[in-house]
């Protein structure tokens, strides 16, 4: 009764397992992931090159389409690894978004702060009459108080703005970069596939005991099978 209790008990994680995992990502049907180095750019100033993971002779298109594989494995060490991956993937992503919208935002104060159309960052400055003075400006005698003319000045505050702006729109660029970066696959994604395809090599071997005897001693040896 017992049993048949705990049958049931166990069945529905058992329905979730299969609905989760295909028949052709079971434990017992896994297969090695391979990988090769391929060219990914060749131009005037050099070329570099990108890993190409394999799984079944089949190319994996996104590199986060292992996770179904290395998940079924069970290896603690490649999901630790593999969770590692995926983490730093969505930093890069929150650290992409971010970036854009920096640079969007310094690319607008820039676009209202910048130079005039000599290229410099003037402004006209009125000069005003001293008050209780009588001053002699451009129109004729002006009182105090009043505007006698102007005169062309920098216009500091636009100036800093500008750069606080370029300074913005750097900061977005490099975030953005930062975040792409973190967003292909690195050492943790290959460590990954390293522990998950030494968890299928290991899962082909079993352990026992046997008797063995020689001309010199005899006993009860280890003796692995593959």
């Amino acid at each position: 009764m017992k049993t048949i209790l705990l049958l049931l008990l166990l069945s529905p994680f058992g329905l979730w397992a299969q609905i989760e995992l295909p028949v052709s990502v079971r434990p017992e049907n896994l297969k090695p992931i391979e990988s090769d180095l391929l060219p990914a750019y060749h131009g005037r100033y050099g070329g570099s090159v990108r890993t190409q993971y394999t799984y079944d002779g089949l190319d994996v298109r996104r590199a986060k389409d292992l996770e179904q594989y290395i998940y079924a494995s069970g290896d603690p060490n490649a999901i630790q690894e593999f969770n590692a991956y995926i983490g730093s993937r969505k930093a890069g992503g929150w650290l992409i978004a971010g970036g854009i919208t920096s640079a969007i935002v310094g690319v607008i104060i820039m676009g209202s702060n910048g130079p005039g159309s000599d290229g410099k960052f003037t402004i006209q400055q009125p000069y005003v009459c001293p008050t209780g003075y009588v001053c002699g400006g451009s129109s004729g005698t002006v009182y105090g108080g009043q505007i006698t003319g102007y005169q062309t000045m920098t216009d500091t505050q636009r100036q800093n703005t500008y750069a606080a702006g370029g300074l913005t729109l750097l900061g977005g660029v490099l975030m953005a970069g930062i975040g792409w970066a973190m967003n292909k696959p690195g050492p943790h994604l290959r460590r990954s596939v390293q522990y998950y395809n030494r968890a299928l090599k290991q899962r082909g071997i079993s352990w026992q005991f046997t008797p063995y005897s020689s001309l010199s001693n005899s006993g009860v040896g280890l003796v692995g099978r593959f």
